[in-house]
C-alpha cells in the first residue's frame, strides 16, 4: 500500500466530472489496488474525513470515507465506507450552512449548504449495489465527496463569505462548542 499525493485547488481534475466505473472495471487489480491505496492514505494521514479519487489527481468516481471521533468531533461515529457511482437520489429538509474544509483546498473552513438527510445509491468495492439513507456528520461528508465526483468545490457551495475561517480559527470555534455542551 502508497500513501498518495492530494491534489490541490487549480488542478483541472478537481473541476471535472469524473468517470463512472464498469463492475468489471470495479473488480479489475488496478482499482481494487487504487481502493487500497486510498483507504490507506486517508487512514495514515491527517487528511480528514473523505477522499475523492479527484482529490488524488484520479478523475474515477470513487470516494471513501473514513470517520471516527477526534478531539474536534468527539461523538462523531465510526464509519469505513467505499462509495463507487455514487449519487444523491432523494434528500428531505432546506440546505442548511455545515463547517467544511477541504484536504485540497487552503487552510481555510466556511458554513457550504448541505441538505440534513440524503438517500445515496452506490455501488461497493465488490461492485454490490447498495442505497440507504444517511444524515447528519455522515450525510453532510458524504454529499461533500459527491460533490467532488461532479467537480464542485465546498467554495462552491458557501453562501455567506463570511462565515469564511481559517483552520486555527475553526478548531476554536469547535472547542467552545465542545465546552458549551
Amino acid at each position: 500500500m502508497r500513501v498518495l499525493r492530494r491534489t490541490q485547488f487549480g488542478n483541472p481534475v478537481l473541476r471535472t466530472a469524473a468517470r463512472r466505473l464498469t463492475s468489471q472495471e470495479i473488480l479489475s487489480p488496478t482499482t481494487q489496488d487504487l481502493l487500497r491505496d486510498m483507504r490507506h492514505t486517508l487512514s495514515s494521514k491527517s487528511y480528514g474525513v473523505g477522499l475523492a479519487a479527484p482529490q488524488i489527481g484520479e478523475p474515477l468516481a470513487i470516494a471513501i470515507v473514513g470517520l471516527k471521533p477526534t478531539p474536534t468531533r468527539p461523538n462523531a461515529p465510526k464509519l469505513s465506507l467505499t462509495l463507487i457511482n455514487p449519487e444523491i437520489v432523494g434528500h428531505s429538509g432546506s440546505r442548511t450552512g455545515e463547517w467544511e474544509g477541504c484536504i485540497s483546498g487552503p487552510d481555510m473552513y466556511g458554513k457550504a449548504m448541505r441538505y440534513p438527510k440524503i438517500r445515496v445509491r452506490w455501488l461497493d468495492g465488490k461492485a454490490r449495489g447498495r442505497e440507504k439513507d444517511f444524515q447528519g456528520l455522515v450525510g453532510q461528508v458524504i454529499q461533500h465527496e459527491i460533490d467532488h465526483l461532479n467537480g464542485v468545490l465546498f467554495v462552491d457551495r458557501v453562501r455567506d463569505p463570511k462565515t469564511y475561517v481559517t483552520a486555527s480559527e475553526y478548531k476554536k470555534i469547535r472547542a467552545a462548542k465542545q465546552k458549551t455542551r
